[in-house]
Order: C-alpha cells, then structure tokens, then sequence
C-alpha cells in the first residue's frame, strides 16, 4: 500500500493514546477516518481536535461485544462502503502480579484485549473475502508480544503480557490462513509510548517521587527505563504507516526491543545445545 489518500480506514480506540496517533497520521494522508470509543466525550473531543485535518468520524462502541461490532461495522460500511485498513487498537493494561490476579481479572483482560480482536476480525475478514476487496488488518501489539522487557520486570504485566502473546500468535496464523487472499495482516509492537495515562502518571511522580501509591507499581528503575525508551503516540503511529507501506508482518517502533528478542532466541537456542539437540 503506497498511499492512504482517499481510503477508509477505521482506528477501534481512536480518541486516545496510540490509536489517537494513528487517527492523526491517517488523516494527514487523506483518509477518511472512523474512530471508536466508549467514552463518547472524550471522542467528542478528539473530533474537535483532529476535524481540521479531514474528514473523521466518532461510533461508540464496546469492542468486547461481537453484536455491537457487527453493527459498528455496518455503520462504517453503510456510510464509507469498504474498510481499506483496519487498525485493531482497542486495549487495555493490567499491573497485578501473577497470584494476587482474580481468574475475572483475567478473562477481562483476555476480553479486551484478545477476544475483542477475534470479533472485529472475523466479522471484517468475512466481509472483505465476500466482497473481493482488497484489506489490511494491523493488530496493536506491544514489545511484550515478543519477550519481557528488561528494565520492566517491577511493572507486574504479566497477565497483559499474556494477551498480547496470543494476539501475536492469531495474527501470524490469521496472516498465514489468508495467504492467498487480497487481505493482508501486520503486527504493531510498541515499548513505552507516552499516552495520556503515561503522561499523567509521570507527572504525579514528578510533583512527589516518593508516592507511596505509585511506588507500589512504578520502581525508580522501572520508571527510568520508561522514561528513556517512550516515545510519542505520533511517532508510533508514523513508524506504524511506515512499516505499512513496507508491507511489513513485524513492526517494532524503538530499538532497545531488538536486545530483548535477542536475550529471548539466545537462551531458546542455549537449552538446545544443552540438550544436544543442535
């Protein structure tokens, strides 16, 4: 995909954060842009903010039910006609760790997070191959889709962690399921990104270092990790078109991702050897 000039292009959780970004840069290009939220002041207000740019367009919709997406879909459908690219970036994260996390937490997060994505393709993906369109789906992943990020391990994302392992594996099995088809599939894998909660707790920190609160969550080294690797949700985004018209299946958007793959492959490949399985 060359240009996003006159396409249609749907952001879920496009009023804030990364999918915000991917509003932006989209319409930069000359999209046509749909964005969802739940909270539908918040969408009001970044279609204030973002209408001078081109043509935006807000649907509330709760991403965790496949009758509301149907029909958010319908709506887009009816009002645009075909969905050229899809960004799947509705979310949410989860700092608890592992034994002191509820089974409910758990499938909430999975909700969001996994089955959200199941909905919304299954429902696009059937669409397009009826309509022999050509489409692009690109998942909001995260570096913990690949590995756990060093400097990070305090931050007790474990469970979000797991979400977006799944996700990585359902899009290269969905990407290899529609090889032969005119829909294509991507994979965004972000670090920190300073997002409007980011944003807000770094400035809490900042008022007082010593929160007793946020130092549950947020370690001095946790938070200095974060601070020297966040980068904006409009340079995310930027990467994320970029690496779109590469066509490419991985999208990682900062560098120190790649030492934690690697620390990863390397261990994997070590217990190989031990095992004398080279």
């Amino acid at each position: 995909m060359i240009s996003l000039k006159d396409k249609t292009v749907l952001v879920t959780g496009g009023a804030q954060g990364i999918g915000k970004g991917l509003a932006r840069a989209c319409l930069q290009e000359g999209a046509n842009v749909f964005i969802t939220n739940l909270d539908k002041e918040i969408a009001r207000k970044t279609i204030k903010e973002l209408s001078n740019l081109g043509n935006i367009v807000a649907i509330n919709c709760d991403a965790t039910n496949e009758t509301a997406v149907d029909e958010m879909l319908d709506q887009v459908w009816d009002a645009a006609g075909t969905i050229d690219v899809v960004f799947c970036n509705a979310g949410a994260g989860s700092m608890q760790p592992i034994l002191e996390t509820s089974l409910a937490d758990v499938r909430t997060q999975f909700a969001i997070n996994y089955d959200a994505c199941i909905y919304l393709t299954t429902s696009y993906v059937n669409r397009m191959l009826k309509s022999q369109q050509m489409g692009h789906i690109m998942f909001t992943g995260s570096e913990h889709s690949l590995a756990l990020p060093q400097g990070s391990e305090s931050l007790a994302m474990s469970i979000y962690a797991g979400t977006k392992h799944a996700l990585l594996a359902f899009a290269e099995w969905l990407r290899n399921e529609l090889e032969d088809t005119a829909i294509s599939v991507s994979m965004l894998l972000p670090g920190p990104v300073k997002t409007e909660r980011l944003a807000n707790t770094f400035e809490l920190l900042d008022q007082d270092p010593n929160d007793k609160e946020l130092r549950k969550r947020f370690s001095v080294e946790a938070e200095e990790a974060l601070r020297s690797r966040f980068i904006s949700p409009e340079l995310c985004a930027n990467i994320a078109l970029k690496g779109l018209k590469a066509n490419l299946f991985f999208i990682p958007v900062q560098s120190h991702i790649k030492e934690d793959i690697l620390k990863r492959h390397e261990e994997i490949i070590n217990a190989f050897s031990i095992l004398d399985l080279d």
